[in-house]
């Protein structure tokens, strides 16, 4: 016996099979991960290095390049970008997606190894590490409390954050903002010079001084008794007795030198919630983790730990993405439910059978649950893009089961058993259901192996169809035929039955006198009907050009990002300011919740010049979309004077700042580079859809520069930097030790007075300590005022300048293409060139590799067809579908107002294995008919009239299973609607429209294959 008649005759064990997979299925789905999208591996290393007290200039030749010259050499190196700013320097090296990265990270810190001699001998030891891109919270926790900024601050730290970061998938927490304590020991200039104490020789009396120290142990018999120096002041203020020795025995306490102030440390940041300071804490996750799992752990840990604080700090999540995540991938099981319902209601429709509609009831949630078995065992999370591919198979499931079970209830029509129809209907049809699943299967093949980005970003969708498919094809052989045989009864229309489905069977008879009449005139007339076809694939391509594209649906998480920038002068109180005017604005709009802000860590690397503003939304149907809100802000902010402010919506891949439109202007020299980029901004400023258009180019802020006297260090006996580290002494302090209290460290600094170190003006007069007594800065140095840039950026070890710009009211792939001529029209001189990044490159790149997706698929779905009906010729007839098709994506496209991204041309890339199966379905009957005697043109009129009802069932009820995607409702509806769309669209012109373009078409084939084979062509 074969599978079908096992099935069928030994229900028991067929049942206990289900049951078993129905069992480990359920087992899967709740033990596997949840995440909103895949993870996305770009393999990226970061190597970091410090180099304190340089300029960008310095750090870019001394550090950066050979950094740079070095990483080229490593094998898998696709791309490299380099920062230099004040005191750091940055190398990213991008690798190719078929590196591996732990491998590549440790040949680049081989090289990085063999080079640090070059470097400067004052520079730390570059830093070499993966580097997570993806590595983005999601979720946002802020912290108040009526304590001390320094307390709070330390408690978060040390109580909270390490707590959190205990719980299993957490990454890391972030804490951003609060203020920390730091003892300060102020003196004079006036102070040093009479008691002839230098900064440092001062700072290192202090720490000597301040220590505890075990100094061994004394055994006495059968005892010990361990000996340790205890020199740690009890209290901030006996720091003031330690002793301070300025020679020939004379000694000083440091309270009659210093001013001791237990205080904070520079304030270069700040963070509020809602207009008042806070702590924000930014909670990331591991990869793969189930962020909703997490998220729930979180606030569990929250409620363990609050008690402890008797209400002194309170902690509120502001963000939480793993609600957005949880509703998303919530809302397309309930769209796959749905969809399940309405299919079982088109299938009695049409049968108009309880049995038969419960025999599909059985079959698809059987193939659906057991799917989640391989999708455990591959580690698959449950993120909207596995769920999606389980959702778009619910049409593919249902149409093996259709088509089987139609069958099977034409041979009880004929009088056979229920037993006996099963077995023999199944049969039947067995050539054309693994055909049309063939089919299916053979279009994911590039899809899940295509690499890159998006072959990432697929494979879990591609492989989830690919498994749901195999199943379903099980279901269809064992399930649908077995649950046929005994839930069908005697095959008869009961009154309710007929009642309920009475005006249905109308209309559908309506449709089928249609077909029966038009499809015999399309085979009679074969030239007029494939003129009315092409004429309508012209059409539709002439308006594809009218629809936009872009790289990924803009989704609407609820948040909106303002960016602020004054010009790199502006102090931090300065920047404040502008912030807190944002924050005011956006609280009294009704449709903000809430709004954080941080100072001095907002866009690009950052700086005291820089701030960031959140705005949390309330829900969206209460609301505007985030997307007209922010071209409502957009107008209302762009006239705050001398601030780039920049508005954003957080994108549904962690909402990161960067801006789709990217122009990179790569070349030798930094005023060319800042030249040619203005002009490139005066010319698009008039491109429709563009706005917030910015440069990355910035002068630097003032700098004073000291250029020494070398004769005159000399002759005093001191170099250089002993000038440099007694200056940063003097500017930004020296460590002198920490003070330790209740378990807790913070740092002494030996600092001068306020109203010393505020006061350029003032660094001349300042006092430099020699072997000879002090002397005057001013007589070491010559002082100069100079500006610069305040980072350097660079691409492939050539510097780069960056413009960049927000779309808002069209598509990406519109404002581009208006674009491109005007960049056209720049010239440049020799050596330097524009480079498209961003989004653009995103399309790019991962468009072209989509795009030979679908010709890999059409070709290999070509050839399973020619291999299953044994005939190219009719393989090529039967892939006539698959263009066909684009005859209802573009208006379904245009209608709906979706742009091309690249869901939609995953949808095209499916449509490819779905629009074939009615026209296999039909020229294999055809053909099967052809051999019992029939004419060509009989043949395919009688397999249309014998099909069209299992074609129209199985199309109806794909449509029917897409459609609650394709309305995309609900939370993450942007991520689904625009590859139903697109398949829906396509199925009715490529899928429907077609059974009246292959008639004809094979018809004409037979035809000159007869006239060939007469000799008519010799």
């Amino acid at each position: 016996m074969g599978l079908v008649e096992v099935s069928v005759r030994r229900p028991i064990l067929t049942s206990v099979i289900i049951v078993i997979l129905l069992f480990l299925g359920i087992y899967a789905f709740l033990n596997e991960g949840v995440a909103l999208l895949p993870k996305v591996d770009i393999p990226v290393v970061l190597i970091r290095t410090t180099y304190k007290g340089a300029s960008p200039l310095e750090v870019e030749n001394l550090v950066v390049k050979p950094i740079e010259d070095a990483v080229a050499t490593v094998e898998g190196v696709d791309e490299i970008n380099g920062y230099a700013i004040e005191g750091t320097g940055f190398v990213v090296a991008q690798l190719t997606y078929e590196t591996d990265v732990t491998q590549a990270t440790l040949d680049i810190s081989t090289r990085i190894r063999s080079i640090i001699g070059s470097l400067p001998e004052d520079a730390d030891e570059p830093v070499v590490e993966k580097f997570d891109i993806n590595a983005r919270p999601f979720m946002i926790m802020v912290a108040e409390s009526n304590l001390p900024p320094y307390m709070t601050k330390s408690i978060v730290e040390e109580q909270i954050a390490k707590r959190i970061t205990q719980i299993p998938g957490m990454a890391n927490v972030d804490v951003v903002g609060g203020r920390t304590r730091e003892i300060h020991l102020n003196v004079s200039p006036k102070e040093l010079v009479a008691r002839n104490l230098s900064l440092r020789k001062l700072s290192s009396y202090v720490a000597g001084s301040n220590l505890n120290s075990p100094s061994g142990r004394i055994s006495q018999g059968l005892k010990e008794t361990s000996v340790r120096v205890v020199g740690e002041p009890k209290s901030v203020l006996e720091l003031g007795n330690i002793g301070i020795p300025l020679g020939e025995d004379k000694v000083v306490l440091l309270k009659d030198i210093a001013e001791i102030e237990d205080g904070l440390a520079e304030e270069r940041s700040k963070a509020r919630y809602n207009g008042k300071p806070a702590i924000l804490l930014e909670l990331v996750a591991r990869p793969n983790a189930n962020v909703v799992e997490v998220a729930k752990q979180v606030k569990k840990v929250i409620k363990e730990v609050a008690p402890a604080f008797r209400g002194s700090i309170s902690l509120e999540a502001i963000y939480d993405s793993s609600e957005f995540v949880e509703k998303a991938v919530k809302n397309v099981i309930r769209d796959m439910t749905i969809g399940t319902v309405l299919t079982a209601l088109v299938i009695f429709l049409f049968l108009q059978q309880f049995g038969a509609t419960l025999a599909v009831a059985v079959s698809m949630p059987a193939a659906i649950i057991a799917t989640f078995i391989p999708m455990f065992l591959m580690g698959f999370t449950l993120n909207v893009m596995s769920t999606l591919g389980l959702a778009i198979s619910v049409g593919v499931l249902v149409n093996n089961a259709i088509l089987v079970l139609e069958n099977i209830y034409r041979y009880r029509d004929m009088g056979e058993t229920p037993i006996n129809a099963s077995i023999k209907g199944t049969r039947e049809i067995e050539v054309a259901v693994l055909s049309t699943t063939a089919t299916n299967l053979g279009v994911f093949i590039p899809v899940a192996f295509m690499g890159g980005i998006v072959g990432q970003f697929f494979y879990q969708f591609a492989l989830t169809v690919v498994f749901a498919t195999l199943f379903s094809l099980w279901a269809a052989f064992t399930v649908t035929p077995m649950a046929a045989a005994r839930l069908g009864g005697v095959h008869r229309v009961s009154k309710p039955a007929m009642i309920l489905t009475g005006w249905w069977q109308k209309v559908y008879s309506t449709i089928e006198d249609a077909h029966h009449y038009l499809v015999p005139r399309c085979v009679r007339h074969p030239v007029r009907t494939l003129v009315f076809f092409v004429v309508m694939l012209g059409v539709a391509l002439y308006f594809s050009r009218y629809i936009g594209f872009q790289f990924f649906p803009r989704v609407d998480e609820g948040i909106i990002t303002v960016s602020i920038e004054l010009s790199s002068t502006a102090s931090l109180d300065a920047t404040d300011e502008v912030v807190q005017y944002v924050e005011k604005t956006l609280k009294e709009k009704p449709y903000v919740k809430s709004v954080s802000s941080n100072v001095g860590g907002g866009s690009r690397l950052g700086g005291a010049n820089t701030g960031q503003v959140r705005a949390y939304l309330i829900e969206e149907g209460r609301r505007p979309s985030a997307f007209a809100i922010a071209s409502m802000l957009r107008k209302e902010f762009a006239s705050v004077p001398d601030a780039k402010i920049s508005v954003n919506v957080s994108n549904g891949r962690g909402g990161g700042n960067s801006k789709p439109i990217q122009i990179t202007l790569v070349g030798p020299e930094l005023d060319v580079l800042n030249e040619k980029s203005q002009e490139l901004i005066r010319k698009l400023r008039g491109v429709e859809g563009l706005v917030d258009l910015d440069s990355d180019w910035e002068v630097g802020r003032q700098e004073l520069r000291l250029l020494p006297n070398h004769f005159k260090l000399a002759g005093l006996g001191v170099t250089l930097d002993d000038v440099a580290s007694e200056l940063r002494g003097y500017i930004s302090g020296v460590k002198a030790g920490v003070y330790r209290e209740r378990g807790y460290e913070y740092d002494i600094l030996v600092q001068l007075g306020e109203q010393w170190r505020d006061a350029p003006s003032k660094v001349e007069e300042l006092p430099l300590w020699t072997p000879k007594g002090f002397v005057p800065l001013k007589e070491l140095v010559h002082v100069k005022y100079e500006k610069g840039p305040t980072a350097i950026y660079r691409l492939d070890r050539q510097r780069k300048v960056t413009v960049e710009g927000e779309v808002a009211g069209r598509s990406v792939g519109e404002v581009f293409r208006d674009i491109q001529p005007i960049v056209r029209k720049i010239e440049l001189p020799q050596g330097y060139r524009f480079i498209y990044k961003g989004e653009i490159e995103d399309i790019q790149e991962n468009f072209r590799r989509l795009i030979t997706a679908f010709g890999m698929a059409t070709f290999l779905t070509f050839l399973m067809i020619a291999g299953i009906i044994e005939s190219y010729l009719f393989a090529f007839v039967i892939m006539l579908t698959v263009p066909i098709s684009i005859i209802g994506v573009v208006p379904a496209l245009l209608f709906t107002g979706t742009t091309l991204s690249i869901y939609g041309l995953l949808g095209l890339i499916m449509l490819v294995g779905l629009v074939v199966n009615n026209a296999i379905i039909i020229v294999d009957y055809a053909e099967l008919l052809r051999k019992r005697g029939y004419k060509p043109d009989e043949a395919v009129i009688e397999a249309c009239n014998v099909r069209l009802r299992p074609i129209i069932m199985a199309d109806v009820t794909t449509l029917i299973a897409l459609l609650p995607l394709a309305m995309g409702m609900g939370t993450g509806g942007q991520y689904r609607a625009p590859l139903a769309i697109v398949l829906i669209g396509g199925l009715i012109a490529g899928g429907t429209m077609a059974l009246f373009l292959i008639p004809p078409i094979y018809n004409v084939v037979w035809r000159l294959k007869a006239y060939v084979s007469k000799g008519g062509l010799l």
